[in-house]
């Protein structure tokens, strides 16, 4: 099935999330409403053209098929925050949102956005957006991006952390820890001081979710990622948490556990 047939025909029950991995850093989450919220979405190949980097694992929709609500940035790099592609995006409709930190903001009021669709969204804000609750929590992806958020996502009764782009730093993590994920999104590539799959799973120790989705591998070369150690650590130091590693262009359904998969979870 095509991606895009894919997210069309997801029609989440009231207390159901869709949940999309575009590759990379990038999700969509679909409610019940039918409402999208698009969390980091790279699709063009802006880093290439910027730094040089190739990108490997292809887009999975075409920029001008993506329609959200509501998009959530992270922080300024190429493959977060897609100067190639948001501006189309927020002018096809002119009701979305972008909530991200200064930087984010700043950049994109230069590139032509609207500052009435920008929304400033540094570390501690809280907002919304239909039917998704959102909270900025702390990221530290080092002095090239200060205002670096991670995200807390709400959503159908279901909460979802995304670490951002962060090294692991056990104190200044507890506050999100603290929240109750029931999923947590984190990277494992270990490059440009992100955390490697060791220290994502001192994370997911840390936090203590229903799943675990590891992301932000294997895009560029020079990000790597090593999925087969974050599996084997998972299974010798945090047995009984479960993770799951999406396709690029996968769905999951999830009520407080998988409702639709190809494969059942790791454990």
């Amino acid at each position: 099935m095509k991606f895009m047939d894919k997210l069309n025909n997801c029609r989440p029950a009231p207390g159901q999330l869709g949940i999309f991995w575009l590759g990379q850093a990038g999700f969509l989450l679909k409610n019940s409403k039918g409402e999208l919220l698009a969390v980091d979405p790279y699709l063009s190949h802006g880093v290439e053209r910027i730094c040089g980097l190739k990108r490997l694992m292809m887009p999975v929709m075409e920029p001008e098929e993506l329609n959200p609500d509501c998009l959530l940035v992270s922080h300024h790099d190429e493959d977060h925050l897609d100067l190639d592609i948001i501006p189309g995006v927020l002018s096809r409709n002119p009701n979305a949102k972008l909530f991200g930190p200064s930087t984010v903001c700043r950049m994109c009021r230069d590139a032509g956005i609207s500052q009435g669709q920008l929304v400033e969204f540094n570390e501690g804000a809280q907002g919304s957006w239909g039917g998704f609750g959102l909270e900025a929590v702390f990221a530290d992806h080092g002095d090239h991006a200060k205002d670096a958020i991670g995200m807390v996502v709400r959503a159908e009764g279901h909460l979802l952390y995304f670490s951002g782009d962060t090294s692991y730093q056990c104190d200044r993590m507890k506050y999100a820890a603290s929240l109750g994920a029931d999923i947590l999104i984190v990277p494992i590539n270990g490059e440009y001081g992100n955390m490697n799959a060791c220290e994502a799973v001192d994370l997911v120790n840390l936090v203590k979710p229903k799943l675990t989705i590891p992301s932000h591998f294997w895009t560029f070369i020079r990000h790597g990622g090593d999925p087969y150690l974050f599996d084997r650590e998972m299974r010798l130091e945090a047995p009984g948490l479960d993770f799951y590693f999406m396709c690029q262009g996968e769905m999951l359904l999830w009520d407080g556990k998988i409702v639709t998969e190809s494969n059942p979870p790791s454990h």
